[in-house]
């Protein structure tokens, strides 16, 4: 890609100084007015002259920097105008080399955003590599190009460029919050394949950067439900929980841990242990019900944990309760004048579908089983 010389116009201001700097060397003369005319191959050779001559001479660097920038040899371009910036001499000369670095980073950051808006990732990526190999300080490079490997479904890659960004700007907002978004992504697809365990290491990195994200608890715990770490999946389900009370899949997931860690209780023939999971799981479940009265799923679930510990008059209430509800009778509350009006359909379709009551025979309360 070849650029406009506006870098040149920028640099206009200062060429009365880069004269009297290094006017007496005609290769550094003779290259400016080739990079001028875009005749790169002979600015570039008498510019490399002009460094031999005076090696510690700033201006010969940046020239020579952006000969190589605007014909995209941009490792080059980058190595000369930051060795630029180390030579320089004074601040106002820093800020002649800045401005000019500035400049092409522009050049592809903002077409990189124009690429980006009209979903033409590939492309974008492109460009934005282009800028951060000119000036890898910028940061918003960096989220750029993260975004739209996130965009082109490359997580791997996009989660690599965020983090290198970290280094140059731990603090930053937006940098962690398309941090934390392609690390959601990764970890919900890893958890899709069924691999949890490494899906809960991105979502325990979530929690280091964010620990009140929305439902990085529940998403947590969810890992080490699946893979039968019950304990810590309970611990974190209750983290969840302190936030959001009445989040019935949770409070269900609960019951169903605590039934999981009784059944392994009750095999291994720890049975009192097992009868206090089973005492645990009595509290989520009877919240379930004050939640959701017609949800035949939290009834039969609850008359099996009853049956469990021994009683049996709860226990039939419960399933007196399925069958009424099972009948189509709206049950009066013992506490209510009325069940209220809700049907419960949208209760526990996810939740009823795995649970422990579909059946009422057989040992199991519920996946957890």
């Amino acid at each position: 890609m070849k650029v406009a010389r506006i870098a040149c116009a920028l640099l206009a201001a200062g060429t009365i100084a880069f004269l009297a700097g290094c006017g007496s060397d005609p290769a550094f003369t003779s290259g400016k007015v080739y990079l001028g005319q875009e005749d790169y191959e002979n600015a570039i050779e008498q510019l490399q002259i002009s460094i031999r001559n005076s090696p510690d001479a700033w201006q010969p660097h940046m020239y020579l920097g952006m000969a190589y920038a605007d014909t995209e040899v941009l490792q080059m371009a980058h190595d000369e105008l930051f060795l630029a910036l180390d030579l320089a001499a004074d601040d106002k000369a820093k800020a002649e080399v800045e401005n000019t670095i500035s400049y092409y980073w522009l050049l592809y950051d903002k077409e990189g955003e124009r690429l980006n808006d009209a979903a033409q990732y590939l492309d974008a990526i492109d460009q934005f590599e282009k800028a951060i190999v000119i000036d890898p300080r910028q940061v918003n490079a960096y989220i750029n190009l993260g975004y739209a490997l996130h965009m082109s479904m490359d997580y791997d890659r996009a989660i690599e460029v965020f983090e290198e960004a970290l280094e140059y700007d731990s603090t930053n907002e937006v940098l962690i919050e398309n941090l934390i978004r392609v690390y959601e992504t990764k970890g919900g697809s890893l958890a899709s394949l069924g691999d949890h365990e490494l899906a809960l290491q991105y979502f325990e990195k979530i929690q280091q950067l964010d620990p009140d994200y929305p439902d990085i608890n529940y998403n947590i715990g969810m890992m080490y439900y699946s893979g039968k770490d019950y304990n810590d999946a309970l611990r974190y389900f209750h983290q969840h929980l302190e936030l959001s009370p009445d989040d019935e899949e949770v409070l269900y997931r609960v019951f169903l841990a605590h039934w999981a860690i009784a059944k392994e209780l009750d095999e291994t023939g720890l049975d009192e242990a097992a009868l206090e999971e089973h005492e645990e799981a009595v509290a989520p479940l009877e919240r379930l019900i004050d939640l959701n009265d017609t949800e035949v799923t939290y009834h039969r679930a609850l008359a099996r944990v009853y049956a469990k510990l021994g009683r049996e008059d709860e226990a039939m209430h419960e399933l007196n309760m399925v069958e009424s509800l099972l009948r189509g009778e709206i049950p009066l509350r013992e506490t209510e004048e009325e069940a209220g009006s809700e049907t419960g359909e949208e209760a526990g379709e996810d939740t009823g579908g795995e649970a422990a009551g579909e059946e009422t025979g057989g040992d199991a309360a519920g996946e957890g089983e």
